[in-house]
């Protein structure tokens, strides 16, 4: 149901699974309502709407839940006002959880979880009276409008709507069939041949520096090959270079630029919706440095070296990429870049040229945010965290790493992880490791001396939360090595080929300051030994406090415990009934969890599942990966 008539037009692209519905209102007043499929489409709605004034417009979701297994979701690609385009992750954009009441509110996104309402602080721009917004930029022809949409199937428009959307506001242009003696504010050549757009991005920065009131080019689609690279700097402050809709623009790094962007000392810089290819492997596709509030969303990455590079930037958002085959590390979050958000980045195959360390690395940055990515066959780890330095010039405090996917990390190593945290400044790091799945973890050589980990707490890792985590087809499943006051809890660790759970006292390294492991807490966790061993200890044994642990699938008559030096009465092997007798494990008990579907990999929790009377919190694995 729509309103079909109106002096504004809103649109709103959406998706949804098990047809989440959603209702339209402007300042709390229902105009509309939609019911979402798994292909994306455009809802209308016109309505009459104040003009030059400020409204509201609220994106209410109402049915969300969990149907046989299926967790519903309502997902907004964006919100169209009167042909002015709004991101849902817009600074101007809030998710209101649960009622529509100003409380529980946070920054807005594009997946709707929970019931509750996307809202625009859509200011009077937004409805001017006569429609238009003052351009500098001649309008394009507008496309044919789009039918109204009703519970009875899209009629098809008369005229098929245009691929490409228009701009939503002022801007420059650059095209391959440009020219830089041309004004560069037409989005093609005009019919003369006398202007259009810009050839080269070097000329469109030029000519934001100069017209205070154009702070964007539109890159269209088509190949470039800069001449050198793009560096922003204080003077570019507030700019964006974006793709022109769904056209594909391809940069081209050269055999001598070492960056294709670069960002030093700008500010609230947006580089949306380009392509990076051909790239040298000792460079930076894009780096900053000495910068903040910085945007890097939307763009493919393939091949070159160093992907996203962000270095004294904080507060900086990379969001929404693909990356294939970056030569090094695709995502690179180092120095300084404190409250940075990686989110919903899609990594494949990270560091081919150099194995490197990570497809996300984070090192010597605070209060980060590393959520809801997707990272396959790297050849070492997939997500590393921490400190290199013993003298703390690098530490990395707060971090949280939570709802993301990796899968088949530390191909080409034998020593590493999935989710992979170091501590060499030696303190409380106040990590936080939630709701994350690892599986695939190998290595090299996997039947030789390894320590390959789904979650690998590394080199004095100390003061961190892992918890609700899915970790299972790994070497190992979750390891300590080193550090203190650490929290294992309420996650699946599952069918791992060697020791689910692993503890190390000693680190092997020459800055070792002998710290004594204590205060380890593991508990809680769902622990299948359908492979491999239950727990293994190299070290004294108070390094953990293993206790109220639940086991499936093991074998109390076999030897699937171990602890060096021997403290089992057995030895250094022993069954669970010596383990227990050694004062381990106290309080644990043997279950059936009741996995959805072990057979195909699936070790998700069923509704019905015995460890929920525990008090075992429920795994969202639904929200785990990827937001679109």
């Amino acid at each position: 149901m729509a309103t079909t008539s109106g002096n504004s037009t809103i649109t709103v692209n959406a998706k949804g699974t098990l047809d989440a519905h959603f209702n339209l209102l402007v300042d709390g007043k229902q105009i509309g309502e939609g019911t979402t499929g798994a292909t994306a489409k455009d809802f209308v709605f016109k309505t009459d709407i104040a003009e030059n004034q400020d409204h509201k417009i609220q994106v209410q979701y109402d049915n969300d839940g969990v149907f046989n297994g299926t967790d519903r979701n309502l997902i907004v690609n964006e919100i169209t006002i009167n042909g002015k385009s709004v991101l849902p992750t817009a600074d101007h954009v809030t998710y209101d959880k649960g009622a529509l009441d100003g409380h529980d509110v946070a920054d807005g996104q594009s997946g709707m979880w929970w019931n509750g309402a996307l809202v625009v602080d859509a200011d009077k721009s937004y409805f001017a009276a006569d429609g238009v917004t003052t351009p500098t930029t001649p309008t394009p022809v507008p496309p044919a409008p789009i039918p109204p949409v009703s519970e009875a199937p899209d009629p098809t428009p008369s005229t098929p709507s245009p691929s490409v959307p228009q701009p939503s506001g002022p801007g420059f242009y650059v095209a391959t069939n440009g020219k830089d003696s041309w004004s560069g504010k037409l989005a093609a050549p005009n019919a003369d041949g006398t202007d259009g757009p810009f050839a080269s991005l070097a000329k469109a920065q030029t000519a934001m520096r100069a017209d205070p009131n154009i702070d964007t080019t539109y890159v269209r689609g088509g190949d470039y090959h800069p001449n050198s690279p793009v560096w922003l700097t204080g003077q570019d402050s507030g700019v964006t270079f974006t793709g022109y809709g769904n056209e594909k623009a391809v940069i081209h790094g050269g055999s001598q630029a070492s960056v294709s962007f670069g960002v030093s000392g700008a500010q609230n810089v947006t580089i949306e919706g380009l392509s990076f290819t051909d790239g040298v492997t000792s460079g930076h596709y894009v780096f900053a440095d000495k910068a903040s509030g910085l945007t890097f969303a939307n763009n493919e990455v393939k091949g070159g070296g160093y992907g996203i590079t962000v270095q004294n930037s904080a507060n900086s958002k990379v969001v929404g990429n693909q990356f294939e085959s970056t030569g090094a590390e695709s995502i690179f979050v180092k120095a300084g870049s404190n409250s940075t958000v990686v989110s919903d980045n899609h990594i494949t195959r990270p560091n081919a040229a150099d194995r490197g360390d990570a497809g996300i690395w984070v090192n010597g940055s605070s209060d980060v945010q590393v959520t809801h990515n997707l990272v396959e066959d790297s050849p070492e780890k997939a997500i590393a965290v921490g400190s290199v330095q013993t003298d703390g010039s690098d530490a990395s405090h707060r971090v949280t790493v939570a709802f993301n996917k990796v899968v088949d990390a530390n191909l080409e190593s034998n020593d590493g992880g999935g989710i992979y945290l170091i501590n060499r400044q030696q303190d409380l790091t106040g990590h936080t490791v939630v709701n994350n799945e690892v599986t695939g973890t190998t290595a090299t050589n996997p039947t030789g001396q390894v320590a390959s980990w789904g979650i690998y707490l590394d080199d004095w890792t100390s003061g961190a939360t892992v918890k609700g985590n899915l970790v299972h087809g790994n070497i190992g499943g979750v390891f300590l090595h080193g550090g203190w006051d650490n929290k294992v809890t309420e996650n699946v660790i599952a069918d791992n080929s060697g020791a689910q759970i692993g503890l190390q006292q000693p680190v092997a390294w020459s800055g070792w300051k002998g710290h004594a492991m204590t205060g380890n807490d593991v508990s809680g966790n769902v622990v299948d030994v359908s492979d491999g061993t239950a727990v293994h200890i190299y070290g004294p044994a108070n390094v953990g406090n293993i206790h109220d642990n639940f086991y499936s699938h093991l074998n109390t008559s076999q030897d699937m415990f171990d602890v060096w030096p021997q403290v089992l009465a057995g030895g250094g092997k022993g069954n669970l009934a010596e383990w227990q007798a050694a004062g381990y494990d106290k309080g644990s008990t043997m279950v059936d969890p009741g996995f959805v579907n072990p057979g195909a990999h699936d070790y998700s929790l069923s509704a019905d599942s015995s460890v929920y009377a525990h008090g075992f919190d429920q795994i969202p694995t639904h929200d785990i990966g990827l937001i679109g």
